[in-house]
Parts: C-alpha cells; structure tokens; sequence
C-alpha cells in the first residue's frame, strides 16, 4: 500500500529539516526522504558562520530574521548547537575595499542592520593579538556562530518531536505529477502520495529537476575546511582575514580559504553561459579541473536510470579535502594569530556546494508542475539561512503567502531575462 503524507521533503540538511520542523508545528504531516543520512552532505560541512554581514541586499531582511531565530533556537529546540554569538568581521587591505565595504555598510543600514566600519586598532580589539596586515574591517556585533551537525540534527529530532517522519537511506528516484500536478515520489522504499514535495536536496536539485523538464542552473563548487586542535581562546568572532576561521568553546579552530575547486562536467558545459558573470568573479578562487568530463560525455549521466543509480551509488559524497589550500590555512592562521603557533590540523573534510549563477538561492514554487516547491541553489552560505526558509517555505505551503518578499529568489529568473551577476559577498 502507497504512503501518504500532506508533503514530501527531499533532502535533509539544514533547509529541509528546518521546513519539516515548522511545517509539522503547523499541523502538516511531512515525510522526509534523504538518500543518506540526516546532515550528511553540505549541512554539516560548512564553516558554521551565521552571518548577516556580506549577503546580497535582497538576502538581508531574510538573514535577519533567521537572526532572531537563531538566538532563541537552543531553547526553542531544547538542544545545545554551540550557538555563540559574537560578531562577524572581515578586513580590508586599503581605502579602496573599505570604501566597498562602506557602501555595502550603508545599504545594510536601510534595513537597520548593525554593521559598522572599524579602525585597524577597533579591530585588534575584537581579535585581540593578532598580526592582521589591514587598513580596517566591517564588523557586524549580532552575527553568529552554531555548529552545523549539531543544529540539524536538533531541527530533525524537533520535527520528528512534532509528528514528521525521517526516511534515510531512502532515495528519491522521481517526483510524479498527473496532468500537470505533482502526486508523488517513487522512491526506494516505495511510492509516498502527497500534493506538495518540496525540493531541497542540494546539490543534486539541478539532476533531478532535468528529469521534470525543468532546467536550473547549478555548478558544483567543492570547498574545503580543517579542523585544528585546541588553542588558547582568542576571540569567538567568526573572522575573514585571507584565512576563515571560528573558534570554538573547546579553543579548536575551523579554518578555510577562498578556493575552491570545481570538476568540469557536461552540465557545466551546458550551464556555462549562465556562469560567465560568477567565473569573471571568482577566477582567482575556483580552480577547474577535466577528471570528470569524459565520464559524463559518455555516462548519460542525464537519464532517470542514471540518476537514481548515482543517488544509491553516492549515499554521501565525501570527496578528498584540498589538503595543500588547508596547510596553506593554518599557515596563515599561524601568521595572523601568533597564539596559535602550536595549534595543528586535527582532521579535515570537503563538500560540494550547490553554486548559482547570482549566488542566490531558489525558494519558489512552480508553475509546472503545480505543487513542487524549490529550496535550493544556497550557493554556499545557506547554513545561516537555513531556519527562515524552513519557516518561510512552511508558509508558502501552509497559507499561500510568505511573511516576507521572495521575488528575488524565483525560479523563472533564470529563463525571463533576468541579469544573473553575483553581488559582491564572502
């Protein structure tokens, strides 16, 4: 016997468990279908910045907002998720970039944000000690930190609190529609009947996308990030300084850079010219590589077959962290933060980010086929976002109408003309 449930959920990193957790505080019954486990994939692979501090302006009321949630999550989930909060700052190495940064400063402002322009000095002061070579910094006092597993898996075992059901190991193989209208998921545990699904599966939203017909471009960018072992407390300001890093309670570090890699593939072949504008941004920071191509070219990767056989093949992506970009990481943490001299990479990991032409998210429904909803496209800095568009999405669906304006982050921006250029963000 077929399953039913008001909505299916694909995907359950921090946008799907979030949506499951307000849509079942609204009554809904949600089954959530992850192919691997909960938080496998990017939402426990991130650097756990929650920031407001950077985000394109149509991304800031939002970020706000999940701001608010954030500060009361702990004991709305009745879970610890490391949440500190004590600022965002990012440096700048002359008049010209802070003279950028104080642009961005006065549009933030319009919104009421808190950002503010600091003094080489007013910056040594938030992380004291450290040998920073810059002209000044942002600052941004509300912003935040959280560890990712953790606040993921509390947003899951909240929903579950609340009635919504978690399928792992279980991937989705096909969203079914019926004149028009979606009816289902085949999955591989079965075939689950609901009017509403909801895709927030990452990475892989633009594969399963294609085989409905609809085309959303993504690329996928993997990033790397370290872990080191505990140091003296220095500041638990999540910083950008040629070198991410956020401490924790422990006095462990995460550390990144910039870089990233991407593997070329037929689909970003395919996707390149709505890519052009982000390439040009970020040429210094993504390193191509060919060792995928062939495989796609001659794989048929595009096919439902091979879709779903990639899904159980690849329950989680793991890749192989950028081990020389991450020496390089805490070489300069070395550097900056003198404090730091004993501290060592403890492990490592990497994850791909799913990477959109605007560096914006899709957090739509769409018209064809009526009752598929798209959360995804995050592009790297959706951890932050992760609470405001579960609830948002849960309103979408619940009552017709968000709480606030997603105009910006339609799907047919892709295909009505809309200019695809990334605002200028970390």
């Amino acid at each position: 016997m077929d399953r039913t449930a008001d909505v299916v959920v694909i995907g359950a990193g921090i946008a799907g468990t979030a949506t499951a957790y307000y849509l079942a505080k609204g009554g809904a019954s949600v089954i959530v279908c992850e192919k691997g486990e909960i938080a496998g994939e990017q939402s426990s692979r991130n650097w756990g910045f929650v920031r407001q501090q950077g985000r394109d302006p149509a991304e800031i009321p939002l970020m706000m907002e999940a701001n608010k949630i954030w500060r009361g999550l702990e004991r709305d989930l009745n879970a610890d998720i490391e949440w500190l909060s004590a600022g965002n700052m990012v440096t700048f190495a002359d008049a010209e970039e802070g003279a950028g940064w104080e642009t961005w400063r006065q549009t933030a402002a319009e919104f009421g944000l808190d950002a503010k322009i600091l003094t080489r000095a007013e910056a040594e002061a938030v992380v004291p000690g450290n040998a920073f070579d810059c002209h000044g910094a942002i600052f941004t006092e509300s912003d935040g930190q959280a560890e990712p597993r953790k606040a993921t898996a509390a947003l899951a075992r909240a929903a579950e609190g609340r009635g919504a059901e978690f399928l792992t190991n279980c991937a989705v193989f096909e969203v079914e529609k019926t004149a028009g209208v979606v009816s289902g998921v085949v999955t591989e545990q079965g075939v689950i009947r609901a009017p509403v699904v909801v895709c927030a599966a990452g990475a892989w939203s633009g594969r399963m996308l294609r085989t409905l017909g609809l085309k959303l471009p993504q690329m996928w960018i993997k990033g790397s990030v370290a872990r080191t072992t505990p140091g003296p407390i220095v500041s638990h300001t999540a910083t950008w300084t040629g070198v991410a890093f956020r401490q924790r309670r422990d006095g462990t570090f995460n550390i990144a850079k910039r870089s990233a890699d991407h593997d070329l593939t037929l689909e970003s072949l395919l996707n390149l010219p709505s890519f052009l504008g982000s390439f040009a941004s970020n040429r210094r920071d993504v390193k191509l590589h060919l060792n995928r191509l062939a495989f796609d070219l001659m794989g048929g990767s595009f096919s439902k077959a091979a879709l779903a056989k990639e899904l159980v093949t690849h329950r989680i992506l793991d890749p192989e962290p950028n081990h020389k970009v991450l020496n390089e990481a805490l070489g300069t943490l070395h550097q900056l933060l003198p404090q730091t001299a004993e501290v060592k990479i403890d492990f490592s990991w990497a994850g791909y980010i799913d990477m959109a032409p605007d560096m914006l998210p899709t957090l739509d429904a769409v018209d064809n086929p009526s009752g598929l909803i798209l959360a995804t496209g995050f592009s790297g800095h959706g951890f932050g976002m992760g609470p405001i568009v579960g609830r948002l999405i849960s309103e979408l669906i619940l009552k017709g109408e968000p709480s606030l304006k997603l105009d910006a982050f339609r799907f047919s921006r892709f295909s009505d003309g809309t200019k695809l250029t990334p605002h200028s963000v970390v």
